[in-house]
């Protein structure tokens, strides 16, 4: 070995000493900084955590998705090749300190078996994936990659080590032919090549000496690379998947000390948890949460990809005030700028390089409209094949500009003044909590029922979704179950105080309405709107109020299974379903409204290409039902554009922001109003086949009048 005599061996012990000494303090640096972050327990669940590395990690289960097939093959072959690599490499390193050392000379046979032909073959694959890549950014381009000198400098570094140790090899075996030649089919044949050109004995050790320290330096310098680029995400994935959360997607986690909090939120690199801290270090920058971002595609300033860049931006800076790296790397690194002329990225304002702007601020590097364009719709989150958690950090953010400088959207801090003085947060209702029970049958909850029926601000105090809340209990009404309302006792359970970052008003609402619920013995409660299931059902736990939360479509699908409900009438309509985001995607939700709109007799279902998973927001989440949306294009609209071209002619939908959302954009999209699709929500187009409605029209014309209100009492 070229590493085993004078000056070899002092070159190799110098080179190898000094690169991981410097990789040892890269790192450290880093994990410094993690340190000034925020606690935040992710050891819950530790064996499943552990057990979902499999398909996670080793499997690439979300790197290779069949929308990503080109991306998950390529990057498949590049990762576990890599992996196999490192088996080779760590045989390659002992190799030079001591032959008896080495990994090929404890396990004999078995490395020649297990190491050495696998490893040729992923030799191969992995050079066909790097040249995959190549191409991909070269030739395809896609919109979503983010190009800069970075990936190019990774690419041939992975290559050149493929590269150099099918060379070392082969230049071993034809100095040694005894060492396994049997099994390094690569290498052999290209030994092989070497004995036919008929290179010398000194040649070939010449040959082998150069091919083994270029693997050796392509190897160091790749490990030390890795944290100052954005492949520092082959450092940080497997802890970004272990560690990352396992509650539901639509959960956010509590203020804990109010008394006590310096700062409320996180306007600043300190504020934000290690977890929140290592996720921008994660992030791969391939651009699959920016292409299914609803606020992006509709032309907001808001990029999940590039918060995530700039929250990196941050915290370079206050890594270098821990410890600044050696120069050479600050040379080395590009410096940020982009067509925006805000520091935050390369020309096409997505990140390129991680370039650093003293004193820059959390809120500063993110944006005002970034932080208030979400509409906490998840697709960022379910896209990510790394875990990153996008919408607790941007919530963080809302948190900080609410609650210390009181600077949100106009309309924001009208709905939050609403709901302090009015306990809901529609401003000009005429209605009350029970107008909606005029000529209904409707039982106050005593706690002698099995179920409390929530109705909700919505469902109470909004025109439109009166007749959803009283579809839902004729139907509850014709199956015999036992329920009960709160009518007036209801109030805002602060979903909407909390996505608009008033933490502390939520937690009053909260903790008012769970002591209420308590006090009356609630134990189950059915709901009309997604928004509030999520919070009674994820949130609710945290504060002492653990009830049995279903959703009105999943507990309708019950009943229909049962046979407690029958629809009878027919319904000759083509319906498209609309999963709503805090009943799908954030809570798994899919096939009970379907299985509702399936029942229908005499109907059809038609999907939308974007639908279940990788369904498109309405537009109304995050509290954007009471905000306006910044610029661009209404989302509301780009999602009934996609429903009308499917040509149902019903929209029907389980969440009554969706129902506004979409009563909203029709009009937008199709003025004639004759050719209108109608909006309606599953219990109401099972109301019209189950009952019939109450002016004895057919169903199919009972379907028309989607806007139709029942009658109610002014306030």
């Amino acid at each position: 070995m070229p590493s085993h005599e004078f000056p070899g061996n002092y070159i190799y012990y110098i080179s190898f000493i000094a690169g991981l000494a410097f990789f040892i303090y890269s790192v450290s640096v880093k994990v410094r900084g993690f340190a000034t972050g925020k606690g935040d327990n992710r050891l819950d669940k530790l064996i499943d955590r552990l057990v979902s590395l499999v398909p996670y990690l080793v499997g690439n289960a979300r790197v290779a998705r069949r929308r990503y097939w080109y991306s998950g093959v390529l990057h498949s072959m590049i990762y576990w090749g890599f992996i196999v690599l490192q088996v080779r490499t760590l045989n390659f390193l002992l190799l030079g300190i001591d032959e008896d050392i080495s990994l090929q000379h404890l396990g004999g046979v078995v490395y020649d078996v297990l190491v050495r032909a696998p490893m040729d073959l992923f030799n191969i694959l992995v050079l066909v994936g790097c040249a995959m890549a190549a191409w991909q950014r070269r030739f395809w381009k896609p919109a979503r990659l983010t190009f800069n000198f970075d990936a190019w400098v990774i690419l041939s570094l992975i290559a050149g080590m493929m590269v150099s140790d099918m060379f070392v090899n082969s230049f071993e075996i034809a100095l040694h032919p005894e060492s396994g030649d049997g099994f390094s089919f690569v290498a052999w044949t290209l030994a092989q090549v070497w004995d036919g050109a008929g290179m010398s004995t000194g040649v070939q050790e010449g040959f082998l000496t150069f091919w083994w320290y270029a693997h050796l330096y392509d190897f160091l310098f790749f490990l030390n690379y890795l944290p100052y680029s954005k492949h520092s995400h082959v450092l940080t994935v497997a802890f970004n998947i272990l560690f990352r959360r396992i509650a539901p997607t639509g959960q956010l986690q509590p203020i804990r000390d109010f008394e006590n909090a310096e700062r409320f939120g996180a306007g600043i690199a300190q504020d934000l948890t290690w977890k929140q801290m290592l996720d921008p270090y994660t992030c791969t920058e391939c651009g699959r949460c920016e292409i299914n971002c609803p606020a992006f595609l509709t032309g907001k300033e808001l990029s999940p990809k590039k918060v995530m860049h700039d929250m990196r931006s941050v915290l370079e800076n206050e890594v270098r005030k821990i410890s600044s790296p050696l120069f050479v790397w600050d040379a080395l690194r590009p410096a940020p700028a982009n067509g925006n002329g805000d520091g935050h990225g390369d020309g096409n304002g997505h990140g390129g390089g991680h370039g650093v702007i003293e004193n820059l601020t959390l809120i500063d590097a993110v944006g005002f409209n970034p932080i208030w364009d979400c509409v906490t719709c998840g697709a960022c989150q379910y896209q990510c094949p790394v875990f990153i958690e996008h919408i607790p950090a941007l919530q963080d953010m809302r948190r900080f500009l609410t609650m210390n400088e009181a600077n949100m959207p106009e309309t924001a801090a009208a709905t939050l003044m609403q709901i302090e003085q009015r306990g809901h947060p529609w401003r000009g209702t005429p209605h009350t909590r029970t107008s909606w029970m005029e000529g209904l049958d409707v039982p106050a909850f005593d706690g002698s029922q099995d179920y409390l029926y929530w109705v909700g601000c919505s469902g109470a105090l909004v025109d439109r979704n009166i007749p959803i809340t009283r579809a839902v209990a004729r139907l509850l009404n014709e199956a015999g179950v036992s329920w009960g309302c709160l009518g007036e006792e209801e109030t805002c359970n602060g979903d909407p105080a909390r996505r608009l970052g008033n933490e502390y008003l939520y937690q009053m609402q909260a903790t008012a309405l769970i002591e209420l619920l308590n006090s009356k013995g609630v134990r189950k409660i059915i709901t009309n709107c997604p928004h509030c299931f999520n919070t009674m059902a994820n949130e609710y736990p945290m504060f002492e109020g653990t009830y049995e939360v279903i959703h009105h479509t999943t507990f309708l699908s019950q009943l229909l299974q049962r046979g407690a409900l029958r629809p009878k009438h027919e319904l000759p309509l083509a319906v498209t379903y609309h999963d709503s985001c805090y009943l799908g995607r954030h809570n798994s939700n899919y096939d009970s409204p379907r299985d509702i709109v399936d029942a229908l007799p005499g109907g059809s279902r038609v999907e939308m290409p974007r639908s279940r998973e990788n369904s498109f927001c309405c537009g109304a989440g995050g509290a954007h039902m009471w905000m306006e949306e910044s610029k661009g294009k209404r989302i509301n609209v780009a999602r009934t554009e996609e429903a009308v071209a499917t040509g149902a002619q019903v929209i029907a939908t389980a969440c009554p922001f969706c129902i506004q959302m979409f009563d909203d954009g029709i009009p937008t999209v199709e003025p004639d109003e004759d050719k209108r699709m109608k909006t309606l929500d599953v219990a109401e187009l099972l109301e019209i086949t189950v009952i019939g409605k109450q002016d004895g029209a057919t169903a199919a014309a009972a379907a028309a009048p989607a806007a139709a209100t029942e009658p109610g009492e002014g306030a």
